[in-house]
Formats: C-alpha cells, sequence, structure tokens
C-alpha cells in the first residue's frame, strides 16, 4: 500500500459531501491530498494511514502547548458540568478579563468573540465609530480575516500589486463586491517613508492603521528597528486609530504579544488562535475610551462569545504559558532558533538557497538569494515551486508544515524532534539537490 491511500481515499469520499473535502479553503493542501488525521498527542499527528508527523501547523498556529494539554482539558472538562450558554456574564469570563488587562499591555478593557474575523471586524467598527472616518489602511501580504471589506491584497500576484510605492488593492475572492475596495489603501509592510507622504495626503481620511506586527502569513517578517514605534507617532498625530491584529502574534510573540515584545502599544488589538490553545475564542483589547462605544451605539453581538468552555481553556491557556516565569517561552524560542540555524546551514551545505527567519516560536522558510525578506514582494519572489517541494520531502520523511513556509513551534516539542527534523530537512535538501 501507499503511503497516502487511505487519505486519498477518504477525501474522495469527503469531496461528495463537502465543498472541496475541507469546511475551510485553507485547509486545502495537494501533497497529494488535504490528509486525513485521527489522532493528536504531544507534538505529534497521527493520519488514517498511520502515519506519525511532528507537527508544525499547529491548527495554523492555536495548538502552542501541543494537541491534548491536560491542563486546558481538564479546565474544560470541568467547565462542562456547570453548563455553557447562559447569555450573561460569568464568574470566570470576569476572572478572565480582569486577567488579560494584568497581560496585555493595550488592554484597559476586553471582550469575548469566537474568532479572529470577527474580533478584526469589530475592531474596524470600533475605530472607524471614534474618528467619524471609513478609510483603513492595511499592508501587503497581511491577512485579517475573510470578511469583504478586508480582505485585499493578501497575495497578489506581483504582475496585478501595482507600484512598489503605491500598491494597488487587490481583493482577494470572486464575489467581493468591487465598492468593497473603495475603502481600503494597501501600504507596503516597513517602509516608513511610503506610509509618511499617504499620510501627508489622506491623514484626515483616514480611521484606522491595521496590521500584523510580524506578518506571518507571507513570510515571518520582524519590523524595521523603530518602524512600530513611528507607526504609532503618526496615529497620533493624524487622529488615527492604531490596530495590531495579533490573531497569530498573540501569546505567541510573547504571553503580551508582539506589543509587549517591541514595546509599542497600539489603541486596539485582536487576539485568537494561541490563546486557548486549540479551542475557539478571541479577544478584543484596547483603550476604555474606545472599547465603552459597545455601550453607546456600536453594535458587537455573538451567540457564543465568552462560552464557559472557551473561558476556562484561555485561561488555563495563560496560567500555562505564564507558569515559571514564563519558561515555556524560553525553551520554545531555543528550540525554534535551533532549527532556524540548522536549516541555514543546511542550505550552504547542498548549495540551495534555503533562507529561515523570524523568531524562536514562530518562522518561515523560503528559498531566494534575497535575504531577509523585508516586505511581501521579498517573499512573493521567492521560488515557490521549490517551497513547496521541500514542504512534499519533508512530510514524506514525517514532518509536517504550512506549504506556505510558515512554522509554528509548540511547547511539546524535544530536543529529539528538532534533530529528527533537521535530519529530515537534510535528507530533503539532498533529494532536491540531486
Amino acid at each position: 500500500m501507499g503511503r497516502y491511500d487511505q487519505s486519498i481515499a477518504t477525501h474522495k469520499d469527503a469531496c461528495r459531501y463537502l465543498p472541496g473535502g475541507v469546511s475551510s479553503n485553507f485547509r486545502y493542501h495537494p501533497i497529494p491530498v488535504p490528509l486525513c488525521f485521527v489522532r493528536g498527542e504531544g507534538a505529534y499527528l497521527w493520519d488514517v494511514d498511520d502515519n506519525r508527523y511532528i507537527d508544525y501547523v499547529l491548527g495554523n498556529g492555536p495548538a502552542i502547548l501541543g494537541h491534548t494539554p491536560q491542563p486546558v482539558l481538564d479546565a474544560v472538562r470541568k467547565s462542562l458540568d456547570i453548563g455553557q450558554a447562559f447569555t450573561a456574564i460569568h464568574p470566570a469570563e470576569l476572572a478572565l478579563a480582569k486577567r488579560l488587562t494584568e497581560i496585555i499591555p493595550c488592554a484597559e478593557q476586553v471582550r469575548f468573540d469566537v474568532s479572529g474575523t470577527q474580533a478584526d471586524q469589530i475592531a474596524l467598527r470600533l475605530a472607524r465609530a471614534h474618528t467619524g472616518r471609513t478609510t483603513v489602511i492595511k499592508f501587503e501580504g497581511q491577512y485579517h480575516g475573510w470578511a469583504d471589506n478586508i480582505l485585499m491584497s493578501v497575495t497578489p500576484a506581483l504582475n496585478e500589486a501595482g507600484p512598489v510605492d503605491a500598491p494597488t488593492t487587490v481583493p482577494q475572492s470572486r464575489g467581493q463586491p468591487e465598492s468593497a475596495t473603495n475603502d481600503v489603501v494597501v501600504q507596503p509592510f516597513n517602509n516608513i517613508e511610503v506610509l509618511e507622504e499617504t499620510l501627508s495626503r489622506r491623514g484626515e481620511d483616514i480611521a484606522a492603521i491595521l496590521l500584523e506586527p510580524i506578518p506571518c502569513n507571507t513570510g515571518v517578517i520582524e519590523p524595521k528597528p523603530g518602524y512600530l514605534q513611528r507607526l504609532r507617532e503618526l496615529c497620533d498625530a493624524n487622529g488615527i486609530v492604531l490596530i495590531f491584529d495579533e490573531v497569530i502574534t498573540g501569546f505567541r510573540a510573547s504571553l503580551g504579544g508582539a506589543q509587549a515584545r517591541y514595546g509599542v502599544t497600539p489603541d486596539l488589538a485582536v487576539f485568537a488562535k494561541a490563546v486557548a490553545a486549540g479551542f475557539p475564542i478571541s479577544v478584543i483589547a484596547g483603550r476604555a475610551e474606545l472599547m465603552n462605544a459597545v455601550t453607546d451605539g456600536v453594535v458587537h453581538g455573538g451567540t457564543y462569545n465568552g462560552l464557559t468552555s472557551t473561558v476556562a481553556a484561555c485561561a488555563a491557556t495563560v496560567e500555562t504559558l505564564a507558569a515559571d516565569d514564563g519558561a515555556i517561552y524560553k525553551d520554545m524560542d531555543r528550540r525554534g532558533l535551533r532549527l532556524i540555524d540548522g536549516f541555514n546551514e543546511l542550505g550552504r551545505k547542498h548549495g540551495l538557497p534555503l533562507h529561515a527567519q523570524g523568531i524562536g516560536t514562530i518562522f518561515t522558510t523560503v528559498f531566494t538569494e534575497k535575504k531577509p525578506l523585508v516586505n511581501y514582494r521579498d517573499y512573493k519572489s521567492s521560488d515557490e515551486p521549490m517551497r513547496v517541494r521541500f514542504v512534499e520531502e519533508l512530510q514524506h520523511r514525517g514532518i509536517r508544515t504550512t506549504v506556505r513556509g510558515t512554522w509554528f513551534m509548540s511547547s511539546p516539542l524535544s530536543d529529539e524532534d528538532i534533530a529528527a527534523t533537521l535530519t529530515a530537512a537534510d535528507e530533503a535538501l539532498a533529494v532536491m539537490r540531486s
């Protein structure tokens, strides 16, 4: 039997009942089909063909404590006995809100939601209500959910992206109304001069600047020194609301997110994914002056906001990550940096332009001669077929990572797992070289 026979058969059957055989477009994985997994534990996944993988996808980031983390599962099990949806405040929700205001720099108040997409939407609504303006600035290659009004220029082809200093606003889905592009201005990340020029012309029109402080969906690209600080200054000077989309970086770049890591406090921030180690909850955090607008005409709702189980999962995740002065982060950083250094060394060994960059808890691998990546166009101009081939060869050797090249670290990963990953990469690159 072949390595993926049962996954292929399952996918064929799934396509009869689920469009594309999956429940999210971001689960398409063409090597050779989206695999069918039956179990996860710690740093590992097992597929329906009984292949074991060291997992660096981690649900696209949420499983920072690995699969089936016991402190989180224990807290959720306990919550199930008291009920789920009260449609009212409950003591654990209040306790979690208080805790989050202690660890997130911008959080004078918080609200809970279910997904990053929905949390981004209320953040944008709050910013527009506060400023009385409608236009939003976002950056090329950054993803803020799949809603019509912000799904722009996430992965534009370079021949459609427009000039480097004046990117075109490119919708990313059929079915998006053309009018949705009218209120979005796209800018190049890490280029403060272009942003300054844009604001000199349009500063009075801009309600919010929305960004991933570390773009993680198309390359893991750290902001240049002083870049976020200058963004903060420009927003203050122009009366613009600064929103950090920390759906990925929240609880991953540090317990307080990228804003704590870089010492720059936004007006609003959105958290999801790793905040509850795999359970569906998101957080909108920010200044009370903005947040309190939900009591003065700004509508924010949600049947499943603040369920007892998801609140319990988030609270347990926070305490696990914070334990022993953040020892989990120190271990993940050390192992992640070992992988980054190891991949770069292996690229040199095999004479291939493999390049790894990022931070210890999340990084990217691409094939390029242009190093480091500083913006989306650097990432997009890298060798995509070679990157996908690398992912394929790793998968054949029991290493699972994202097709886009993003690697998520989890706390159960061991030094032995890191060594096994580097051995698999060595073998994969040797095959690619030959």
